[in-house]
């Protein structure tokens, strides 16, 4: 398999799963203010999964774009300088937008949109600029990031020696024994962050990259570990909360895992091709993921500002109206900010 077909192998799940956060979010917010019964309420409930699909995707191309670096301790500054582009600069953009935004709403409207209960403290901002574990979020979607983060930090110490690797295996033993006893409770603490099944999930995709070339499927095992997988999240998926760490790694990462391995062989096999526009909402994946939300919560907040009140019925095609103008939006954002400025910064760090 050539790295470009990897890569759009990658690049369309990567668009998926970013969709499926959005519906999921989106149809969140018809559940809680409308008809949960309606399309959009219950139905994308499961869209939560794909950040489950995220965190394995993460797991494999971290692995693939880095592989080269492993035990080579002079790559360090490399691999940290392209983890650091490719995460803060769009991140600190939408993130100082909001801000601005809020601030600005807040004075003009007298309607506090995106921060509400921030405390706006220098401790907090240094926090959520720099995505520390637990901070304190002006988007709610941020979390993941930090966890991307201690991903890439569990990756750097293979890269300064593989002797190291006893680090990862520890805290995979101890997020093992916390996931298997743990009854979830929903705290928000350190020891969570740091040993929590995600861990896994990247893992998955880690060992996905190591073995894929050696394991190759016949497609008619490809096709049905898709249908299995789906089946999975399908009927087990609606039982699964956001706390449930255990049933989480079951019912969303092993067949995400399984989704990818299926999609990577049906690849290589050349049964599949993925269009263009799929391959361009996977390049805007992250910049999707990061306005959806805020960009969703003042879209739902303009009809209402401007005094027109919303029937259950008209507010299923606002929100479809919203998720097409949340992905246009995010592909112009990808377009004209985020790749430029990674350019420019490569370019300067590199320099």
């Amino acid at each position: 398999m050539s790295s470009k077909k990897i890569i759009n192998s990658i690049q369309f799940l990567r668009g998926f799963a970013a969709l499926a956060v959005v519906m999921h979010h989106t149809g969140g917010y018809v559940k809680r203010y409308f008809e949960p019964t309606l399309f959009l309420g219950d139905y994308f409930s499961l869209g939560f999964a794909g950040v489950d699909l995220f965190f394995v995707i993460s797991g494999f191309i971290i692995h693939f774009t880095s592989k080269n670096y492993l035990n080579n301790p002079s790559k360090l500054t490399e691999y940290l300088k392209k983890r650091f582009v490719r995460v803060y600069p769009i991140y600190w953009v939408i993130t100082t937008v909001l801000f601005i935004s809020s601030w600005l709403i807040t004075l003009i409207l007298n309607k506090n949109i995106f921060s509400i209960g921030y405390p706006h403290t220098f401790s907090a901002y240094i926090q959520t600029y720099t995505l520390f574990p637990l901070h304190f979020a002006i988007n709610p979607v941020t979390w993941t990031l930090s966890y991307e983060l201690f991903f890439y930090l569990g990756f750097s110490l293979l890269i300064i020696s593989k002797r190291l690797w006893v680090i990862p295996v520890i805290v995979l033993g101890i997020s093992f024994f916390h996931l298997i006893v743990d009854v979830p409770d929903g705290d928000l603490n350190y020891f969570n962050f740091f040993f929590s099944g995600y861990n896994f999930e990247f893992l998955f995709g880690f060992l996905i990259f190591q073995f894929y070339k050696s394991v190759k499927l016949p497609n008619l095992l490809s096709v049905f570990l898709l249908i299995l997988s789906f089946s999975v999240i399908i009927y087990f998926g609606y039982t699964v909360s956001d706390i449930d760490s255990l049933k989480r790694v079951l019912v969303f990462g092993l067949p995400s895992s399984l989704v990818l391995i299926a999609l990577l062989n049906l690849e290589q096999n050349e049964v599949i091709s993925f269009p263009k526009f799929c391959l361009t909402l996977g390049d805007a994946s992250y910049a999707l993921y990061l306005i959806h939300f805020p960009m969703m919560l003042l879209m739902n907040k303009i009809p209402q500002i401007m005094g027109f009140t919303v029937t259950a019925s008209q507010e299923v095609l606002y929100s479809c109206f919203i998720i097409i103008s949340i992905v246009i939006t995010s592909i112009y954002v990808h377009k004209w900010i985020e790749k430029p400025l990674a350019k420019r910064l490569n370019m300067i760090l590199n320099s």
